[in-house]
C-alpha cells in the first residue's frame, strides 16, 4: 500500500539522495510504528545486486524460502535485456479496466491460473479465453475409462471425432451387448443397408424375439435363411431367443450360429390358454442346436428356460418336452459348458443318466431347476459335479437329499460359494452337520438361499444363528408353505440377537433379490434393540412397509423406532431399499 501512495505522489518519487532518505524513513515508521508489513527488492544499478528492504519477519521468511532466488533471478535478467521499463501499479488497473476489444493493458497480469489474491479482482484479464487442451492427446487408458461409461450411440459419434478418439472408440470391450438398431429391425430392406455400413461389425448380442410381442428387440418381419447367413458374418459373443418359431430359418443355420457365440438363451413360453398360439422353436430347432453344440461350440454360458415372457405371459407348469433329443447329444453339448441353467425341462432317466455320467468337468455355475429328480437321481447328480473342482455357484429345485450321507452332502455344499436350493426334501441333521462345518470353519460358502425346505426350523437355534452369521448373505422362507415351515420364533430371535453383536451378513436375501425384513414371520417378537443393531450392521437392508394396502408388515412402532435411532447414531448400512421405490443411497 505503500509504494501505491508513491505513485500517486510524485513529489515524494524523486530520487535524490535526501529525498530517497526520506522515503526510507518513511518505510521503517510504517513498519516499525504502524506495523505494517513491507517487502521490496530492487536491483542497483551501480553495484549490479540486489537489495532488499522488509520489516523483520517477512526479511526471514523470505530468506528461507526460495523465491528470493528467483526474484532475484528476474531483475537481473530484467536488466541484462535492457529494457525500456515502466513503473506498473495494479491499483491502476483495477480502478480502469480495460473495455476495447484488442487489449493493451495488463500486459504484466498473468493468466488466470497463477494469479495473487489481488489479481483476481481484476476486471479484465489480456486473455481472458480457456485454454485450448488437446484432449485428443490424452492417453488411450484415459479416453477407454471415459469411453466406457458411454452407451452405443454416443459411441457411434465419437467415431467421427478423431482417429486417436476412433482407435480407442472401436475396441470390441466398449460395445459389450450392442445389438441391432431398432430402425434394422423394422423390415428386411432396413437391415439389408445396416448390415452394408460398417458399424454392423459392432453388433455383439443378437435378440430374436415373437415380432407379434411388440418389443423393441423383435425383428417386425419374418427372418429368412438369408438374414441367419448375413448373421454368421458377424463376429457375435451373445444371443437371446425367446418365444421365436423362426419357420422359415433351417436348425442348421440356427445350430451354427448359437455355436458361435459365447453365450446362448432361449425362453420358451407356453400358455396355458388357445387364444394366443404358442410361438417356439421346438424340438427339431433344439435338437439342431445340440447337435452342433456337440461337435464344435464356443459356447461358455447355456440357459434353457420354460417360462414367462417380458408380459408375464405363460404357464409355469408347462416343461420343455425333450425326451425325444438323443441322450449322447445333451450329454456332449452340456459337459463343454462352464455356465449351464436349465429350468422346467422334461428329460427322461436315460437322458439324465447320460448327462450325469458324461459329467460337469468344466462348469462352475449350475442351475437345474424344474427337473424333478428322486433320491438315486439326485445322488448322481451330486456325485458328478462333485468330481468338478470348478464349481462356484449351485442353484437346484425338486431333489430329494435325504437318502445321502451327511458328511458327503456336508462335503460338497461347503466346497460351493453360493447354494440356492427350493422346494427340496432335506433332513435337519444333514442341515446341522451343513452349518457345523461353517462354524468350524471349513466351509468356503458365502452365499445360502433355502426357500421351501423341510425341516429347517428342526435346526438348532443356537448352530443356525451362529451359522448363517458367518455367511455374506443369507434367504429364508417369509411365510409357512404346506409341509414346509418358516423359522421358527426362538430361530428368529437368536439369529437378530448375534447379528446385534457381530456378523459377517451384508444383506438378507441376494444382492439382486433382498427379502423384506418387515415380512417375515414372527418378527415382531424380536427384541427391538437386537432388530435396530442387528440391521445396521448390515451394508444393505430392504423395508417394504407391507404391501399397497398395509398388509404384512410385522414391525411395530418400537421397533421401527429403535432402527431409525440406531440409524442416526451408528450404522454400517450404504442402501436402504423398498419394492415399490428405487433404491437411494445414504
Amino acid at each position: 500500500s505503500l509504494l501505491q501512495e508513491i505513485a500517486r505522489d510524485r513529489k515524494n518519487l524523486e530520487m535524490t539522495n535526501n529525498e530517497g532518505r526520506d522515503w526510507l524513513a518513511q518505510v521503517k515508521k510504517l513498519v516499525e510504528q504502524e506495523g505494517t508489513p513491507f517487502l521490496c527488492l530492487y536491483l542497483d544499478q551501480k553495484t549490479q545486486q540486489v537489495n532488499l528492504i522488509a520489516d523483520s519477519v517477512s526479511q526471514k521468511k523470505l530468506r528461507e524460502s526460495k523465491a528470493l532466488i528467483e526474484i532475484e533471478d528476474i531483475l537481473t535478467s530484467t536488466n541484462e535485456k535492457k529494457a525500456n521499463l515502466q513503473f506498473h501499479n495494479h491499483l491502476c488497473e483495477a480502478a480502469n479496466p480495460c473495455k476495447g476489444s484488442l487489449h493493451s493493458c495488463h500486459q504484466s497480469v498473468p493468466s488466470k491460473y497463477h494469479q495473487l489474491s489481488w489479481e483476481k479482482n481484476l476486471h479484465c484479464f489480456r486473455d481472458q479465453s480457456l485454454p485450448t487442451s488437446r484432449y485428443d492427446k490424452l492417453p488411450a487408458e484415459i479416453l477407454r475409462i471415459i469411453f466406457g461409461f458411454l452407451g452405443p450411440t454416443v459411441l457411434r459419434s465419437l467415431l467421427l471425432v478423431s482417429k486417436s478418439w476412433k482407435a480407442v472408440a472401436e475396441e470390441p470391450v466398449l460395445w459389450t451387448g450392442f445389438d441391432f438398431p431398432e430402425k434394422s429391425r423394422k423390415s428386411s430392406l432396413e437391415l439389408t443397408k445396416f448390415m452394408r455400413t460398417s458399424l454392423s461389425s459392432k453388433i455383439q448380442h443378437l435378440t430374436l424375439a415373437n415380432n407379434g410381442c411388440g418389443s423393441d428387440d423383435s425383428f417386425r418381419f419374418d427372418l429368412t435363411d438369408e438374414h441367419f447367413r448375413q448373421f454368421l458374418t458377424l463376429n457375435l459373443t451373445s444371443i437371446s431367443i425367446w418365444e421365436i418359431e423362426l419357420t422359415e430359418v433351417s436348425g442348421e443355420l440356427l445350430g451354427k450360429l448359437v455355436a458361435g457365440c459365447k453365450e446362448c438363451t432361449i425362453i420358451e413360453v407356453y400358455k396355458s390358454h388357445c387364444l394366443d398360439a404358442d410361438r417356439n422353436l421346438g424340438t427339431e430347432k433344439l435338437s439342431a442346436i445340440f447337435d452342433e453344440m456337440q461337435n464344435q461350440t464356443k459356447l461358455r454360458s447355456f440357459e434353457l428356460i420354460a417360462g414367462l415372457n417380458e408380459r408375464h405371459i405363460g404357464d409355469p407348469r408347462k416343461k420343455i418336452d425333450l425326451s425325444s433329443i438323443s441322450p449322447t447329444f445333451l450329454a456332449k453339448a452340456f459337459s463343454k459348458i462352464e455356465e449351464l441353467f436349465l429350468e422346467n425341462l422334461d428329460l427322461n432317466s436315460f437322458q439324465l443318466d447320460a448327462i450325469f455320467e458324461s459329467g460337469f468337468v468344466n462348469l462352475s455355475s449350475l442351475g437345474f431347476r424344474g427337473i424333478k429328480l428322486n433320491a438315486t437321481q439326485t445322488r448322481k447328480l451330486l456325485e458328478s459335479l462333485d468330481k468338478s473342482s470348478r464349481l462356484k455357484s449351485l442353484n437346484l429345485s425338486q431333489v430329494d437329499t435325504r437318502e445321502i450321507p451327511s458328511w458327503f452332502l456336508t462335503r460338497f455344499f461347503n466346497k460351493i460359494t453360493s447354494i440356492n436350493i427350493e422346494d427340496t426334501k432335506i433332513k435337519s441333521h444333514q442341515f446341522e452337520d451343513i452349518f457345523l462345518a461353517i462354524l468350524r470353519g471349513e466351509s468356503v460358502t458365502k452365499h445360502f438361499r433355502m426357500f421351501e425346505v423341510t425341516n429347517l426350523s428342526k435346526v438348532s437355534p443356537d448352530v443356525l444363528s451362529k451359522a448363517v452369521n458367518k455367511l455374506e448373505s443369507v434367504s429364508f422362507d417369509r411365510r409357512k408353505h404346506v409341509d414346509k415351515h418358516t423359522l421358527t420364533e426362538i430361530q428368529i430371535k437368536e439369529i437378530f440377537r448375534v447379528m446385534s453383536l457381530e456378523t459377517n451378513l451384508k444383506s438378507l436375501g441376494m444382492a439382486t433379490d433382498q427379502t423384506p425384513v418387515d415380512a417375515y414371520d414372527h418378527i415382531e417378537e424380536v427384541d427391538p434393540e437386537h432388530l435396530a443393531m442387528g440391521l445396521n450392521n448390515l451394508e444393505s437392508v430392504r423395508l417394504d412397509f407391507g404391501n399397497e394396502d398395509g398388509r404384512y408388515s410385522f414391525l411395530t412402532t418400537v421397533q421401527l423406532y429403535a432402527f431409525f435411532k440406531q440409524l442416526n447414531m451408528k450404522s454400517k448400512l450404504k442402501t436402504i431399499v423398498r419394492e415399490d421405490h428405487p433404491d437411494f443411497h445414504m
